[in-house]
């Protein structure tokens, strides 16, 4: 395992995404994640980030590997949070995962031995590495909503692969900060234009919201 790799990240895009997925969405899921990732190609991505975890990052990993034999200069790296990662999960994930980790071009080791957040350290990496997001959310909880909040503080470019492809949707994250955030998942990249509110500012005043406006670049 290799614990440095350059990165040209005008060239990388990373994943991020929840790690249980209804079984009777899998299907609609790959063939989306394939397609953005081909979008993402078309538009000059060549190197793709995974971390490795179960549910999204599996799929979104196999999906580069299966468009590797079509463009065979795409590479997939798989960031590794720590050496244990899978050392607890069910035998047949396990099998998976050693698959992934021996098929992808780089395997990037984080951490020798796990530690209390290293999972985030992990999506801090990807978010810092790459220059587009290719993520499936529904939902405003958990990594995958840390992950992508870093992103949009780091104007790293999203696409939200859970949402239509050409409507504009608005999600309500179920918190004290009653923040309305709205991404545009379009063929194209979205990129960010403004965030109009600050923490600070939500705390002294009640019933603000604000929002992360993405519009098409």
């Amino acid at each position: 395992m290799k614990e440095t790799k350059h990165f040209i990240r005008s060239e990388t895009a990373c994943f991020s995404g929840h790690r249980m997925i209804p079984e009777q969405d899998l299907a609609a899921i790959r063939q989306k994640t394939s397609s953005a990732v081909t979008d993402a190609y078309n538009k000059g991505y060549r190197t793709f980030i995974s971390g490795g975890a179960r549910g999204f990052d599996t799929i979104a990993a196999e999906e580069v590997l299966h468009l590797r034999k079509h463009y065979p200069d795409i590479s997939l790296v798989i960031a590794v949070p720590c050496a244990s990662q899978a050392d607890r999960w069910p035998k047949q994930d396990q099998e998976v995962y050693r698959h992934i980790l021996n098929s992808a071009d780089d395997v990037i080791l984080l951490s020798e031995s796990y530690y209390e957040g290293c999972m985030l350290t992990r999506n801090r990496f990807m978010v810092d590495n790459a220059s587009l997001c290719l993520c499936y959310m529904v939902r405003f909880e958990g990594g995958t909503w840390y992950t992508v909040r870093y992103a949009l503080h780091q104007s790293v470019m999203l696409r939200n692969i859970a949402m239509g492809s050409t409507s504009l949707t608005v999600m309500k994250e179920p918190s004290s900060w009653n923040s309305i955030y709205t991404f545009r998942s379009a063929e194209e990249n979205a990129t960010i234009v403004r965030l109009s509110r600050s923490r600070a500012n939500c705390t002294r005043k009640k019933n603000i919201s604000g929002r992360f406006l993405m519009k098409r670049s």
